[in-house]
């Protein structure tokens, strides 16, 4: 990293406690505080058991992350992304996906969504960051269609429909989950959730061809 990167890190980490979250968080409740300047970011976080592991082991398996739009896609590191060999998917500006969201009264953001739950299925990591309605088209197609995402990250802002759709995706007990409550979050967060995830994979790897 960067100096001016990796002092900030030393800060965050002398900043709070940090061991009363499981060690797998600690990365991505990090620089979610170097993202957003703000130690208390951490405090309605919500992350569904081992979802951390499962999402870093995930991204070395099935290499795909979709994204409800494009802020989020661009907010992912692009060094790290081809260093892992994962590829990214936003549907949102897609003329098929307004076709799709016209005919079925959906946004274009849950448009977006449904189409890779068809074109990509289970081998996903799904990373919402503006939009609610993402969220809610991910709980019913896990609900009424037997999707299974490797994981699902939903960190939208905004003060409509924002609390129900976390609160609906931390209740979705078939799929790994990192959420928070409340109002805060965007696309920056959820990039910094997955980017975090993605260096930890590297990590892990790295520690892998060490010890052999």
């Amino acid at each position: 990293p960067h100096p001016i990167e990796a002092e900030s890190m030393r800060i965050i980490t002398a900043g709070r406690d940090w061991s009363i979250y499981p060690t797998d968080q600690h990365l991505a409740l990090k620089r979610l505080v170097h993202t957003t300047g703000d130690f208390t970011c951490v405090d309605d976080m919500f992350f569904s058991p081992g979802a951390a592991e499962t999402g870093m082991r995930a991204l070395l398996r099935c290499q795909r992350i979709v994204t409800d739009v494009t802020m989020v896609e661009t907010g992912l590191k692009r060094a790290v992304l081809k260093q892992l060999g994962v590829e990214t998917w936003c549907g949102v500006h897609d003329e098929e996906t307004r076709l799709v969201a016209e005919a079925h009264g959906l946004t274009r953001s849950a448009a977006g969504i449904r189409r890779a739950w068809e074109k990509f299925g289970n081998d996903v990591v799904i990373a919402i960051g503006d939009a609610p309605t993402a969220i809610m088209e991910v709980v019913r197609l896990v609900r009424e269609h037997g999707w299974r995402p490797q994981l699902v990250v939903g960190l939208p802002v905004g003060f409509v429909g924002t609390r129900e759709c976390k609160d609906a995706l931390r209740k979705l007990m078939q799929v790994p989950r990192i959420t928070n409550s409340g109002t805060r979050g965007g696309s920056p967060w959820a990039a910094t959730v997955v980017n975090a995830l993605m260096i930890a994979a590297i990590d892990h790897v790295y520690r892998e061809k060490q010890a052999q």
